[in-house]
């Protein structure tokens, strides 16, 4: 399968800093996969998405080892706007990125930078917008959106670009959980529906175990595992050593094993946690 990223040996540290935030990391993500990455806080996550489009080390300085390529561009050599028609990005606070006087002059400042037509401009932001489901609020003004809106916004600005990869920086963590579905779904239906391969940063493991083919675990700036969401999150002391909350669902059946009953496999969505719930009805718990 064709990589659209690839990390290879980065090692970056901040202008006077004295450890490094990133240690070595290579992995590789295949076109039109949904990963996500996850870790604690300081876990350099988003460090690591700022190299996809080269603001580390471009914008912020550093020490900067290793490589790092986006559609087989090098993020080194080859400058953020030229990266941006590849990859987009999308940051925690989308208040931080929306600056226009409308929704639509908001959606169409990417699209004027990369020297688009302006009809095939005008068509994007109508695609983009109907996708996130923000049609008819073209006219309105970003900062009398909700929260959930204003980050629907920031996406429909880097989906109407048409990169092939999406970054989203925590997408999600400043919105309340219906927002925050409305988000997930989008995102979900941007891998599913258009293919585009989805790199989300998250806290929120409960939304890496439902949406992610592949998740990846930061601690201290190192890579320590690498696997599919039912890999991962069957692993209780390694969350534990790295400081990362599994799934409520998971929870749930690490402490069912640990009162005694048969628990074979551990779910990491509802839907097997259902299943495996009522496997176990009727079976006798130790206290």
């Amino acid at each position: 399968m064709v990589s659209v990223i690839d990390v290879s040996q980065v090692t970056y540290q901040y202008p006077r800093k004295e450890k490094p935030v990133l240690k070595d990391i290579s992995f590789t993500v295949p076109a039109g996969q949904f990963l996500a990455i996850i870790g604690p806080t300081g876990a350099g996550k988003s460090t690591l998405c700022y190299t996809f489009n080269g603001s580390v080390p471009r914008l912020f300085g550093g020490v900067f080892e290793g490589k790092v390529a986006v559609a087989g561009l090098d993020t080194y050599e080859n400058e953020i706007p030229v990266m941006a028609q590849h990859m987009g990005l999308v940051v925690q606070n989308a208040r931080s990125q929306l600056f226009s006087v409308t929704v639509e002059g908001e959606v169409a400042f990417g699209c004027e930078n990369l020297g688009m037509p302006r009809e095939m401009i005008l068509q994007n932001i109508r695609k983009a917008m109907e996708f996130v489901g923000l049609e008819g609020l073209e006219d309105r003004q970003p900062s009398a959106l909700s929260g959930g809106q204003q980050q629907r916004v920031a996406i429909a600005c880097v989906l109407a670009m048409d990169p092939e990869v999406l970054v989203l920086d925590e997408p999600t963590s400043e919105l309340d959980p219906i927002g925050s579905e409305q988000v997930m779904r989008v995102v979900a239906r941007l891998n599913r529906e258009l293919g585009k391969t989805i790199v989300l940063v998250t806290h929120d493991t409960e939304f890496a175990a439902q949406y992610a083919d592949r998740v990846l675990v930061l601690s201290e700036g190192s890579l320590v595992c690498d696997g599919t969401p039912k890999e991962i999150f069957k692993q209780e002391e390694l969350l534990a050593k790295v400081r990362v909350r599994a799934p409520q669902v998971c929870q749930a059946a690490f402490e069912l094993r640990r009162r005694g009953l048969p628990i074979t496999g551990i779910p990491v969505t509802l839907d097997e946690a259902v299943q495996l719930f009522r496997g176990l009805n009727g079976q006798p718990t130790g206290h």
